[in-house]
């Protein structure tokens, strides 16, 4: 009977830590309002509305298919929402970057190559001069710690350090919004988790421009260790089925894994993925 009071006392301390704090505190960076999506006949979101907070890192989880990816693409501006829906940026839009699953590295340009490739881009990348380019590329290089690496072609670096490249040119281009999409899904688990925390470094750093992290992953893991807030999809046609707040404290380290608080938020998200 004992064992039972104290895992009920331990669980009603759990869901307490898991109470979000009030919205009316914390700036906007990004909302979805209302949006829906269709494909022809097939229908991928159905009325999402989400928040996302400045100086917060989010990750989406969700089944397979159901449009997470999706997400991200409608705030990127790369797909419009169904008529009725809208994502509204605070203020001026802000400088939003993208990670991809895989790297897409142009084969046959350097390391420092390919970030000085993307800041000659788009209509709205400051024109930089040669020499600029070539600084904000090692500098950003040197952010992931590749700076020995500059002239280095993706086929003589690892798979890991491919994305780190990829990290590092998203990074180049000053962005207060990462959208990440799986960008840890192709690597072995070591290499996962040693990127999983270089990137929680980088996102705390004073030396980089992050305000806000959206991270979509399969890993319930990940995305505990790694979030403020885990925004769980429902299956297609998705919605926003729940938010949880991850009661962690931040900065987060190797070893929070064996903090109650982990293992709790972990159980209760496969408990929710389970009856979906």
């Amino acid at each position: 009977m004992q064992v039972h009071t104290g895992e009920a006392q331990e669980m009603e301390v759990w869901q307490q830590d898991m109470a979000v704090a009030p919205s009316e505190t914390r700036e906007i960076a990004v909302s979805l309002v209302n949006c829906s999506l269709s494909f022809g006949d097939v229908h991928v979101l159905k009325h999402v509305s989400l928040d996302i907070y400045e100086n917060e890192f989010v990750s989406i989880l969700g089944p397979s298919g159901c449009g997470k990816s999706t997400l991200l693409r409608l705030m990127l501006e790369l797909l419009a929402p169904n008529p009725g829906g809208k994502v509204v940026y605070a203020a001026a839009k802000p400088s939003i970057g993208i990670v991809f699953q895989k790297p897409v590295l142009m084969p046959w340009l350097t390391a420092r190559q390919n970030i000085e490739l993307t800041l000659k881009m788009g209509p709205n990348k400051k024109k930089l001069g040669k020499q600029e380019r070539r600084e904000k590329a090692e500098a950003s290089l040197e952010l992931v710690g590749l700076q020995d690496f500059t002239n280095h072609y993706p086929h003589q670096l690892s798979g890991g350090m491919q994305q780190r490249i990829s990290i590092a040119r998203a990074l180049a281009a000053d962005p207060t919004i990462l959208l990440m999409d799986e960008p840890f899904g192709a690597l072995d688990e070591f290499t996962r988790e040693k990127l999983n925390f270089e990137l929680l470094r980088l996102w705390e750093s004073p030396t980089t421009s992050l305000s806000s992290v959206v991270m979509v992953t399969h890993s319930i893991q990940e995305s505990v260790i790694m979030s403020d807030r885990v925004v769980m999809m429902s299956p297609r046609p998705a919605g926003v089925e729940d938010i949880l707040t991850v009661p962690l404290p931040r900065p987060r380290e190797v070893g929070m894994e064996e903090l109650p608080a982990f293992y709790q938020t972990v159980k209760e998200l496969r408990k929710r993925v389970k009856h979906q």
